[in-house]
């Protein structure tokens, strides 16, 4: 679902080429640390399902070797007769299980509490970085407004000043001076209301990300359970 997602804002991107580079260009250093927190709020949550993927797997290489063990009567080493590093969510389990004995044993309910409370943890630590990312995006968004009309009003309240006609001018000196004057200044509108798109664009992405990673997080943290 995050592949089918990035693959339809990609080509939604593609598509909107034309549209959305005059947009971009309108301010390209604050435009582009937007792009680039966009683009490490994705990486962030992808690289949360790979450490789901990862502790799926050491678990089911555990799995199998407990199998094997008991099939053969033999004492289970899940990481260090093998050098199967546990991941990072499941250091503690890991260090459990490593000390079980010949089978592995059985875990109280008090170890498998603390051990679940410990791998919660662990993942809402994971959360509150995509939860960061996203909120940046919306931050700098509204800076990216703020900042354009910031530049705007007090330069249109200038173009409005210099309107006083003077001795000699006609009117259409004078409209001329109003069309030259907001021609000019409006650019900063274009710096506010082109971040605050780019902003809020990316942080719905991300958003929506990070909820499929919580989706796969929960049913992970309830099959670890189950387990």
């Amino acid at each position: 679902m995050m592949l089918t997602l990035l693959a339809v804002v990609m080509f939604g991107a593609w598509v909107a080429y034309g549209r959305i580079l005059p947009i971009f260009k309108a301010n390209l250093l604050l435009n582009g640390v937007i792009l680039g927190t966009f683009a490490l709020g994705v990486l962030a949550c992808f690289w949360q399902v790979g450490q789901l993927i990862r502790s799926v797997s050491w678990i089911e290489r555990f799995a199998a070797r407990r199998r094997n063990a008991i099939e053969k009567g033999i004492a289970a080493r899940p990481q260090n007769g093998d050098g199967d590093t546990p991941p990072r969510l499941l250091a503690p389990l890991a260090a459990l299980l490593g000390s079980r004995g010949p089978v592995g044993g059985s875990i109280s309910t008090g170890s498998a509490r603390s051990i679940l409370d410990s791998v919660a943890q662990r993942i809402d630590e994971l959360r509150d970085i995509t939860r960061y990312l996203a909120n940046l995006l919306i931050f700098l968004g509204l800076l990216g407004t703020f900042y354009g009309l910031a530049i705007t009003i007090p330069a249109i309240v200038e173009t409005i000043r210099s309107l006083a006609p003077q001795e000699g001018e006609s009117g259409i000196q004078v409209f001329e001076k109003l069309m030259n004057g907001l021609e000019g200044q409006l650019g900063g509108m274009a710096t506010a209301f082109s971040s605050s798109l780019l902003g809020l664009a990316g942080s719905l992405v991300v958003g929506l990300l990070e909820l499929f990673v919580t989706h796969g997080q929960n049913r992970f943290f309830r099959e670890l359970e189950e387990w």
